[in-house]
């Protein structure tokens, strides 16, 4: 049996995606912010940055906006930083992700499904 990396993450878009090509692959890129409150009670955020590959970065272009609330998993990650606008280096995490879930309602309210989420299988 080999090692193995699992992440979920779940929290708002930051920026819309980036689309780049890397040779002959397209990636969509955009930053999601996964907070939480420490034991002080004080508000933490990291912040992730999604990279979508291919057929996943055409559904991030075209469904993913700053401020919706998404889903993604992936099975690596990477270590990064941001400087913030004081200068300050901020840590990140990249991840590739194999799995985007759109967690935002549709427009009319009705997304076609009895949950709340829509699942993109690709």
């Amino acid at each position: 049996m080999g090692t193995s990396v699992n992440m979920q993450i779940t929290g708002f878009v930051g920026s819309d995606p980036q689309v780049r090509q890397v040779g002959e692959q397209s990636v969509a890129s955009f930053s999601v912010a996964v907070s939480r409150k420490n034991r002080a009670g004080e508000k933490q955020t990291l912040w992730v940055r999604v990279n979508c590959w291919n057929r996943l970065s055409e559904v991030a272009q075209q469904y993913v906006k700053k401020g919706s609330l998404i889903q993604a998993t992936s099975e690596w990650l990477r270590l990064s930083a941001w400087t913030d606008q004081s200068g300050t280096p901020q840590p990140s995490l990249d991840i590739d992700a194999n799995r985007l879930v759109l967690l935002d309602r549709a427009e009319n309210g009705d997304n076609g499904h009895s949950e709340e989420t829509a699942d993109i299988p690709f």
